[in-house]
């Protein structure tokens, strides 16, 4: 059995380069798997193990079958498998680019770099809207995402080198290409201090419970309430590259935050649900930017959806206010003297109905 690959101390030389070998996709029609059959055949029939992409000890790709032959097309030339391309941003941003460190230590070798889509959904409209990330990242060769099975006349496997909880810290060579190019030509401009939001986001999408009132309470001290969603990837680079206060829920922006971000950033994460992931974002900044995050875990109660049974990313955290205010304020970010509240059980009550109402569900507490 395969099992995760450790990204330490280097990486430089797990790049497998295989002739003829075929590159294969989720099958057209399927429905979104969290687990795909997909990834690089070769020209013996192997499965090359090095196209696995791995999250918290599970391959997000297994093998696939040996497709029909009248629907493998050709594509000359050498090109590097970059995995699967991810639809979901925060996956895209950890899992999609985690082979990116291998661009550098193939240039000039390669004509551009292929995806499999993660699954069947416009594959070439996911593309469109991540390649100018990419680029932005440090990619200058083709893109290409492919729908049907492919054999490469020369293809480079590199071994994913950044991912999810245990790999979040990178290996030397992917946090080395990162820190020389995310951002790279990307002029920083946007306020000092920014609260990232989430409470712009469409319905289904979760927060903290009454974030509008934690957004009132930062803008008093002198905060921009930030909603990259409305930017491109540009500007929310030149964003994140300008704040030199960044205040964020735990969610998909941090991790676009500490590629692009620097060491002389105070960054502090708040949990907005149970699983310490504010934690795995310290570890992405440390080990990145050299940034110690302030973590709050203030969470005094998750609230799920009434069909739901655990915390998800749809769920809402209700955090305790006073504590907040405590970690923000020992921790340099504000410097009001009037301790936050707690919402009282009125108030509770008013923002369960009104979000039961937006959303379309009731919400119940989570019972640990």
């Amino acid at each position: 059995m395969p099992t995760q690959p450790i990204l330490g101390p280097s990486i430089a030389d797990q790049i497998t380069r295989v002739s003829g070998g075929l590159v294969i996709p989720p099958p057209k029609g399927d429905q979104n798997r969290s687990v795909q059959k997909s990834g690089v055949i070769d020209a013996d029939g192997q499965f090359v193990e090095r196209s696995i992409t791995w999250r918290n000890g599970t391959q997000v790709n297994v093998e696939p079958p040996m497709p029909d032959p009248a629907t493998i097309t050709e594509l000359p030339g050498a090109w590097m498998y970059a995995g699967p391309l991810f639809g979901h941003f925060g996956h895209f941003l950890v899992e999609s680019i985690s082979r990116l460190w291998a661009v550098g230590q193939l240039k000039g070798q390669i004509e551009g770099i292929v995806f499999t889509p993660k699954f069947q959904n416009r594959p070439q409209h996911i593309l469109s809207v991540y390649q100018p990330m990419l680029e932005s990242l440090g990619v200058d060769v083709k893109i290409l995402n492919l729908e049907d099975p492919t054999r490469v006349e020369t293809l480079y496997v590199p071994q994913q080198g950044f991912g999810m909880f245990e790999m979040i810290e990178g290996a030397p060579e992917f946090r080395d290409f990162i820190n020389a190019n995310a951002g790279r030509n990307v002029t920083a401009d946007g306020p000092e201090k920014i609260y990232i939001s989430r409470s712009a986001l469409p319905p289904a999408r979760g927060s903290l419970l009454g974030e509008k009132q934690l957004e009132a309470y930062l803008e008093a001290e002198g905060y921009t309430i930030y909603h990259p969603q409305k930017d491109s990837f540009e500007k929310q680079m030149a964003t994140y590259k300008a704040a030199r206060y960044v205040i964020s829920v735990d969610g998909s922006p941090l991790h676009m935050t500490g590629l692009v971000g620097d060491s002389g950033q105070k960054v502090a994460c708040i949990a907005r649900r149970a699983g310490d992931l504010d934690e795995i974002f310290a570890r992405q900044f440390k080990a990145f930017k050299n940034v110690d995050v302030v973590t709050i875990s203030a969470l005094v109660q998750d609230w799920i959806p009434e069909n739901d049974n655990r915390p998800s990313r749809v769920s809402f955290g209700e955090v305790d206010f006073g504590v907040l205010y405590d970690k923000l304020k020992a921790g340099g970010f504000i410097t009001g003297t009037e301790r936050w509240a707690p919402f009282d059980d009125d108030s509770r009550a008013d923002l369960l109905s009104d979000l039961a109402t937006n959303q379309k569900v009731g919400f119940k507490a989570y019972a640990k």
